[in-house]
């Protein structure tokens, strides 16, 4: 919880040690002065009020006494022992328990005042150097007065003396379920008071709630606000949100999904820190989602927390093991841890306060709650609400890096809702549904939003298998995307399709070969045939050359052997001049 000044509006205030209320009261409860806690039986008073002065005496010195009326202080110490800050409810450690019970002779006859137990307790507190006083039940000891008018007196008569003292007085007493006190002449500790806390239960659909709420505060400023509330081990504890401004870091550090393709269709992952809800209809690996998220985390060596509420740690070790993933060795070496919890044992304010102290025991890196819509199934939707934005804003503060999963409605599986509305809180937030196609269910993922970072707008395949969880390629037939089965056969028509047209053009090439080979064979014998006829003609030139030649020798000869004139022609033909 934040801290702040223990002064403010004028008015001194003291831690309370009461995780929580500080914050809504701005420093604790006014010192010198009168708080009044009202509330039924069971609500927490004594808690509350044993607990604010074993907190001053253990963390600031300050001594306290606890001035009981209803119970001795073997009874008050019997029943603190389950609480972790009972050992410091002693003398030794500063805490006094003075009995103040009335004797039957008094209760029968009704005249007594309290100046004499003031005078007592002065003493008290002046020898242990008290700082702090309750009385406790202060309705039980004012009741046996004969009048309403007495109990004013006598209630007038405390609160001079509580600011005569310079005491911080805690005075519990019963209330109705309007928060009025329920003893005559007590309603005036209302007015009287510096600071009113009421306390009240109620019982929602089984499930048993309690709640505080700051009624009054003078000269200070404090949140009016009704805030649920739980006691554990550790006490009273303020479950709700007690603080207005938000105050968290903002890593830019990427850590692993635990699926490769969903990493990269985050850009890189999820951011450090920051809070990713995964919502879906059953039935669409929701958990698995959340599953290898929490194996990756533990393979880097960080240890995680698994909260389920559906599951026992066993069966979750067995199912994941289905999908490739080895739960038991992370478990044994420390880095995992599985906590399974019944959602309708108790309010989600206690179950808040379970994964707080769950945090502080462990200081794990990783959060994981599945699904954090079990919150809700004690069917007070707003309270339930509160609770889980507590818890994921509890992971903020702290830097852990939360992943919870949260069940829609049967009824619309294609809706992107969030029953606990606590998808405005998240930083990324996944929707998982599934799509009817060929007669088959197929998981889809969408990413809704992912704040500071860009991401796949596709709806992708998921799918599970014995090596994990991984994305399908995006595959889109005439603008539809296709999955599963029908995927499978559009692409087997395909490949066909592409095979058959792989074959043809193969046919075509061969025969194109074929023809180009006899088109090339029959170039090659006009080739042939062209270089014999241009040999013939060559020799047929050459033989008509060298006829020619032998006939001119011819007719030399047959020339000089009639010793003809040269001018003459050989046929006898004279040569005209």
């Amino acid at each position: 919880m934040n801290r702040r000044s223990t002064r403010a509006s004028g008015t001194d205030r003291m831690p309370s040690g009461v995780p929580g209320f500080d914050d809504i009261t701005n420093g604790g409860l006014p010192r010198g002065a009168l708080t009044v806690v009202l509330g039924a039986a069971g609500t927490g008073k004594t808690v509350f009020a044993l607990q604010v002065l074993a907190s001053g005496a253990r963390e600031h010195g300050e001594p306290g006494i606890f001035v009981a009326f209803e119970e001795n202080g073997a009874h008050i110490l019997a029943n603190l022992s389950a609480f972790e800050w009972a050992d410091s409810v002693i003398p030794e450690r500063g805490v006094h328990l003075l009995d103040a019970q009335l004797s039957q002779a008094v209760e029968h006859g009704g005249a007594f005042d309290l100046i004499g137990l003031l005078a007592v307790v002065k003493a008290k507190a002046e020898q242990v150097g008290a700082r702090r006083i309750v009385f406790d039940g202060i309705d039980v000891l004012l009741g046996y007065l004969e009048s309403a008018s007495r109990v004013r007196q006598e209630s007038f008569r405390l609160r001079d003396w509580v600011h005569e003292s310079g005491l911080a007085a805690i005075v519990t007493a019963k209330a109705d379920a309007l928060g009025n006190a329920v003893q005559p002449g007590l309603e005036l500790l209302d007015f009287m008071a510096d600071c009113v806390v009421a306390m009240h239960h109620r019982v929602a659909h089984g499930i048993a709630l309690r709640f505080l709420r700051v009624v009054k505060y003078r000269g200070a400023a404090h949140s009016a606000n009704e805030f649920p509330i739980t006691i554990t081990h550790a006490g009273v504890e303020i479950a709700g949100n007690t603080t207005v401004e938000m105050s968290y870091p903002a890593s830019a550090e990427r850590i692993s999904t635990g699926v490769e393709r969903l990493d990269a269709m985050l850009t890189g992952g999820y951011y450090r820190g920051s809070s990713v809800l995964v919502t879906g209809v059953p039935g669409t690996a929701k958990t698995s989602l959340a599953a290898a998220f929490a194996e990756a985390a533990a393979k880097r060596g960080e240890k995680t927390l698994y909260v389920s509420f559906d599951e026992s740690p066993a069966q979750i070790v067995r199912n994941v093991s289905s999908i490739g993933m080895s739960f038991s060795e992370h478990i044994d070496s420390g880095m995992l841890h599985l906590r399974s919890l019944r959602g309708r044992a108790e309010s989600p304010e206690a179950h808040v306060a379970r994964i707080r102290s769950l945090l502080s025991e462990l200081q794990p890196k990783n959060l994981v709650i599945d699904p954090l819509s079990a919150l809700s199934q004690f069917g007070n939707e707003p309270d339930a609400e509160g609770a889980a934005l507590q818890v994921i804003e509890l992971a903020k503060r702290a830097g852990i890096t939360t992943v919870a999963t949260s069940l829609v409605g049967n009824a619309a599986p294609l809706s992107e809702q969030t029953p606990l509305n606590v998808s405005a809180i998240a930083d990324t937030w996944m929707h998982l549904t599934y799509l009817n196609q060929g007669g088959e269910r197929n998981r889809t993922l969408t990413i809704i939003k992912a704040r500071g970072t860009g991401h796949s707008n596709q709806v992708r395949e998921l799918v599970l298998s014995g090596t994990g969880v991984t994305l399908a390629d995006v595959y889109a037939v005439g603008g539809e995307v296709l999955m599963g089965t029908l995927r499978w056969e559009k692409e087997n028509e395909a490949r066909k399709a592409r095979t058959a047209a792989h074959n043809g053009a193969v046919l075509r090439q061969k025969k194109a070969a074929v023809a180009l080979a006899a088109t090339s064979a029959r170039i090659d014998d006009l080739v042939r045939q062209r270089a014999i006829q241009e040999a013939e003609l060559e020799r047929l030139q050459i033989d008509g050359a060298a006829e020619a030649g032998h006939r001119a020798d011819e007719t030399d000869e047959l020339l000089q052997r009639r010793d003809a004139d040269p001018e003459a022609d050989v046929r006898g033909n004279t040569v005209p001049s």
